[in-house]
């Protein structure tokens, strides 16, 4: 959109810019005003695309990281998502609600969480500070979960660039291992159309 292409284009010239964060989820959490979840909110490949086009062009695609975040997790598909956004451009994904959800063991299975996070009575006990409910979480159990979360996924992103003989440290933008089945898309994304 024209406004990630400002705020990228003004960034790229900032010499103190650390990072770009990209946030694709629709509109915001479940805290946000009406407006913002119904109104907001962009595709999260299309945006991640053309920024890291651009940064390209501008031969700064080294410089300023993009960072993919909001619903990468979302459907429990997080190594696939994640590896199909590094492709695109991403230099990181943000998984933060997703590994909130999965450590504290939240309630529902990958596909349907509870999602009371932003309500102060999650009860699990991760997002409130009603001394009952976070009682609950056993912090050594959740930082448990948290390394086997992360060893997890990077044994599934190596499953998938392995065979495209990359590393999980050099697929940055390379989007040769991607294709769709949407001929418009492919070309805004430009990459491969499958038929």
């Amino acid at each position: 959109t024209k406004t990630a292409r400002s705020v990228l284009n003004n960034l790229a010239r900032n010499p103190y810019a650390a990072a770009l964060s990209i946030d694709g989820e629709d509109g915001g959490t479940g805290a946000a005003y009406n407006v913002s979840i119904d109104k907001m909110g962009h595709p999260i490949a299309s945006n991640l695309r053309e920024c890291y086009l651009d940064l390209v062009k501008q031969g700064k695609q080294n410089e300023l990281p993009l960072i993919a975040a909001g619903g990468v997790a979302k459907k429990g598909n997080l190594a696939a998502n994640a590896a199909a956004l590094i492709m695109l451009g991403a230099s990181a994904v943000s998984i933060g609600k997703y590994v909130m959800q999965a450590t504290a063991n939240c309630f529902g299975d990958e596909y349907n969480r509870c999602n009371l996070c932003n309500t102060g009575k999650c009860p699990r006990g991760i997002t409130t500070q009603d001394p009952k409910l976070y009682r609950r979480l056993d912090s050594d159990k959740v930082a448990e979960r948290l390394v086997e979360i992360f060893k997890a996924a990077n044994v599934e992103l190596k499953k998938i660039f392995a065979p495209m003989g990359r590393s999980t440290e050099l697929p940055i933008g390379m989007s040769d291992g991607l294709s769709i089945d949407d001929r418009a898309m492919a070309d805004r994304l430009e990459i491969s159309y499958a038929c």
